[in-house]
C-alpha cells in the first residue's frame, strides 16, 4: 500500500513537471489553444525589417536582391560662411582658412589649407563662380559668400545611363566634373579652345576648338610636352592632338588652341584618377561658332606682261591669322 502510495506521488510529480514545461513554452512562442503553428513544427523567424504578412513559415534564406541600386550623392549640407568682403590672392587669416575648408568639402581643391590666399584659392574660387553662373574675378565677395553656403552639385552634363566613372566639360560653364561611381569627386577650373582662327600645326589654319561630343582617353606623358602650339603639363589625350593638362595660365575664358587646361597644381595629380578608355563628355558651344570662318592657304596666279612664250608663275600665298589673336602663347 505504500509502496502504491509512493508511485501514484512520483508519478503526479512527473505529469506536474510536464505540465509547466508546457505552459511555458506555449508562453515564450505564443503555441497552444490560440496558435497557428502545427503540432510537431517550430515556428520561423523572419529578418526585423519583414513584416508577418510576408514572412515565410518554409525558409529563414533572405532572397537576393535581383538588382544594384547606387545611392544618389546627397547634398551639401548648408553651411554658414563668414563675411569676406573682397577677400582676393594676398589676404590670409581664419576667414581664408574657413573658405579654403568649406572649398574643400565641396571636392573644389583650394591647394594647402592655410589661411594663405593664393592662386590655388583662386582658382578654386573661379570653378564656384563658373558652376554658379556668377561674375568671374576669383575674388570672394558676397555672391561667393552665399554660393558656398548654399552650395548644389552641378548637374550632369551626360546623357542619362552614362558610366559612373567619367569626366564632363562644359564649355559654356569653362568648368570640368569628374566623376566616381556616379558621385563627384573633384570639380575643376578650365580654359578651353579660344575661337579665333590661326594657322599652324600639324593641320594648317584652323578653329581653336575644343569639339563637343562623346570621347575617350587614350594615353598620357608625364611631364611636359613640347609641340608646334606650345607646352602640355602632364596631358592625357582624348580626342587626337587635343588633352586635358596643366597650363600656368588658366583664365576665366576659352583661351586655348583646342585643349583644355587645368591648374598646375591639379595637374600634378588629377591623371592618377584618369585610366584610358575612360570616357569624357564634352558638352557645350565651341567658341568658334561666334567667330568668322578661318583662314584657309590659296594660290594666286601673276602672269608676266612680256611675251607670250613666257610660263606664268604661281607664288603660294598663306592669309595671316585674325589681328585679334591672343599674343600670348597658348595651348
Amino acid at each position: 500500500m505504500h509502496k502504491r502510495l509512493r508511485l501514484l506521488i512520483v508519478t503526479s510529480s512527473i505529469v506536474a513537471a510536464c505540465a509547466v514545461l508546457v505552459g511555458a513554452y506555449t508562453y515564450v512562442f505564443g503555441f497552444g489553444s490560440g496558435g497557428s503553428a502545427a503540432a510537431g513544427t517550430l515556428p520561423t523567424f523572419a529578418p526585423a525589417h519583414v513584416t508577418a504578412s510576408t514572412a515565410s513559415t518554409t525558409t529563414t534564406t533572405r532572397p537576393m536582391p535581383t538588382t544594384t541600386t547606387i545611392p544618389v550623392q546627397p547634398e551639401p549640407p548648408a553651411k554658414a560662411m563668414p563675411t569676406a568682403g573682397g577677400l582676393h590672392i594676398g589676404d590670409r587669416g581664419p576667414t581664408v582658412l574657413a573658405y579654403e575648408q568649406r572649398l574643400a568639402q565641396l571636392h573644389i581643391d583650394p591647394g594647402p589649407i592655410d589661411g594663405v590666399y593664393d592662386s590655388s584659392t583662386a582658382y578654386a574660387v573661379d570653378a564656384v563662380e563658373k558652376v554658379e553662373g556668377l561674375p568671374r574675378d576669383g575674388d570672394i565677395g558676397n555672391a561667393v559668400q552665399v554660393a558656398l553656403t548654399f552650395f548644389k552639385w552641378p548637374k550632369p552634363l551626360a546623357p542619362a545611363g552614362a558610366p559612373p566613372d567619367r569626366v564632363e566639360v562644359s564649355l559654356d560653364g569653362q568648368y570640368l566634373v569628374l566623376y566616381e561611381h556616379n558621385w563627384i569627386k573633384q570639380i575643376v577650373t578650365v580654359s578651353s579652345g579660344g575661337g579665333y582662327a590661326f594657322c599652324g600645326g600639324d593641320s594648317g589654319c584652323q578653329y581653336a576648338v575644343t569639339p563637343p561630343g562623346q570621347f575617350a582617353f587614350t594615353h598620357y606623358i608625364d611631364g611636359w610636352r613640347t609641340s608646334k602650339l606650345g607646352h602640355l603639363y602632364k596631358p592625357f589625350y582624348f580626342d587626337g592632338g587635343i588633352a586635358i593638362h596643366g597650363y600656368p595660365e588658366v583664365p576665366n575664358y576659352p583661351a586655348s588652341h583646342g585643349c583644355v587646361r587645368i591648374p598646375m597644381k591639379v595637374a600634378d595629380y588629377f591623371h592618377n584618377y584618369l585610366h584610358v578608355g575612360m570616357p569624357v563628355y564634352v558638352v557645350g558651344t565651341p567658341s568658334h561658332a561666334l567667330g568668322v570662318r578661318p583662314p584657309t592657304p590659296r594660290t594666286t596666279t601673276t602672269t608676266a606682261p612680256v611675251a607670250p612664250t613666257t610660263t606664268a608663275k604661281t607664288t603660294p600665298t598663306t592669309k595671316k591669322p585674325p589681328a585679334t589673336r591672343p599674343t600670348s602663347p597658348t595651348t
